[in-house]
């Protein structure tokens, strides 16, 4: 399940016309979305360059990122968000407002935004099946 939401958070979406891009390793646009007190306080599009993951790691977390929300994602891209305290909320599908709207009531993950054959489940099988 989500971590409990806090007073105030900003969390990256990954955004491909208008849905979460499906794969975050080459999305190049992300929508940053500030939220104070379970509400959207300010939203706004970035950019994300063709960089590795230290360097993606250290823009998010240069923003302000606690939560990044996105589709399929590689372990290194993965596991080095993580290095940078950025919780990764990976294979999700959808429209980005709907996933946003599913977010902030905490049912992201008891609905249907799962990518077609994740499993779901506890946070250590989110990558099952990936690159090991």
């Amino acid at each position: 399940m989500i971590t409990m939401m806090v007073r105030h958070k900003k969390i990256a979406m990954t955004v491909w016309n208008d849905i979460i891009s499906p794969v975050f390793d080459s999305a190049n646009r992300v929508l940053i979305v500030e939220i104070k007190d379970g509400k959207v306080f300010g939203s706004r599009y970035e950019v994300l360059g063709p960089e590795l993951p230290f360097s993606r790691a250290l823009r998010l977390s240069g923003w302000g990122i606690q939560v990044l929300i996105c589709g399929g994602i590689s372990i290194g891209f993965a596991r080095t968000m993580e290095i940078y305290g950025i919780e990764v909320i990976p294979f999700i599908t959808g429209n980005v407002h709907r996933v946003l709207d599913a977010y902030l009531s905490n049912t992201l993950m008891v609905n249907n935004f799962f990518m077609p054959g994740f499993r779901g489940g506890c946070r250590r099988n989110r990558f099952r099946g990936g690159r090991r």
